[in-house]
């Protein structure tokens, strides 16, 4: 028999401790190094999972960034622009709701209308007109693609609910036309709203500057029972409906405009009219438009007193909603 003396049983003893020892030092530090990398690599993918899907999504708490993905010029000053986003709950968009666009060099914003179902469709399409002084205007219609917008919303504007009213009537003027569009499309698409009538009448400067006349009058051909629309230029075409040799002047091949021109009239108003104590009109358009047609906000942004053409017919603030 071997006999191992204490001192050396112990020397021994301590190797193996230390080779284990080191051993499960090395083991912890692997596993907690990979434990690094994972939470790492999870942090970096929730990351970019937030920046390519909430970050994207549509909310009226907070401005998100939309690329450019079409642009398409309709006049010589007006653009429809097409803004990727992501599809959500088409039920959640309200009905007569916009967005804001803003300029985060000088921060400043203004609302504009979309013209499609954002949420259903999974982009925001918008229809700008490039005006002077506008700086939001002018910034968008000056976008290349690939450029980042700034958006916030949908904001309602009106708490629309079907049925509620017997007939709707639309004043509007330029790009105006956006929410009664987004109201037309919403009433005369839902089969479960049973509002009888629709009117809108339209004013632009030429015929060239009338937005979506191709999709009002589709909606007017597919409904004629429910809507009816009256153009209405400042500067018509050299012939109107108006003059009394409509046949030589086709005869020549001259156009004959058939809708209204100058400025809005209350025998205008009073045409479209079925009943007017069950009639709702909503109005959108330039500063001077409304100031014609209904008064203008207040200050405080309230709706303020029913004047203009509106408030000599009779028609009260119960009666009339001056859109943004």
């Amino acid at each position: 028999m071997f006999f191992i003396s204490r001192a050396t049983k112990t020397t021994i003893q301590r190797s193996f401790s230390t080779k284990t020892s080191t051993k499960n030092s090395y083991g912890r530090k692997y596993i907690l190094g990979i434990t690094a990398c994972m939470s790492v690599f999870i942090g970096y993918k929730t990351w970019q999972w937030y920046e390519t899907n909430m970050n994207k999504r549509l909310t009226p708490d907070r401005f998100v960034t939309l690329e450019l993905i079409e642009k398409e010029q309709l006049s010589h000053d007006a653009y429809r622009l097409r803004l990727k986003g992501q599809k959500q709950l088409a039920e959640n968009f309200p009905i007569l709701s916009c967005f804001y666009i803003k300029d985060d060099n000088i921060q400043v914003m203004r609302s504009y209308t979309p013209i499609n179902d954002p949420f259903k469709e999974g982009h925001v399409d918008l229809l700008i007109k490039r005006y002077q002084q506008g700086s939001i205007s002018k910034m968008l219609t000056r976008a290349q693609l690939g450029d980042q917008i700034f958006v916030r919303g949908p904001i309602e504007e009106y708490p629309y609910q079907p049925n509620s009213k017997t007939e709707i009537g639309m004043i509007a003027g330029g790009t105006g036309i956006t929410p009664m569009y987004q109201l037309i499309k919403h009433v005369l698409n839902n089969p479960n709203d049973k509002t009888e009538r629709l009117w809108l009448i339209y004013c632009n400067k030429t015929k060239e500057d009338i937005l979506l006349k191709k999709e009002l009058d589709t909606l007017q051909e597919k409904h004629k029972d429910r809507l009816n629309i009256l153009y209405v230029l400042d500067h018509p075409p050299s012939s109107s409906n108006n003059n009394n040799n409509t046949s030589l002047l086709e005869e020549k091949g001259q156009e004959v405009w058939q809708g209204g021109s100058g400025y809005i009239t209350q025998e205008m108003i009073q045409s479209m009219l079925k009943k007017k104590e069950n009639t709702f009109i909503f109005v959108c358009g330039p500063d001077a438009m409304l100031n014609h047609v209904s008064g203008q906000r207040a200050r405080d942004f309230t709706q303020g007193p029913t004047t203009g053409l509106l408030g000599k017919m009779g028609f009260t603030p119960n009666q009339v909603w001056k859109l943004e």
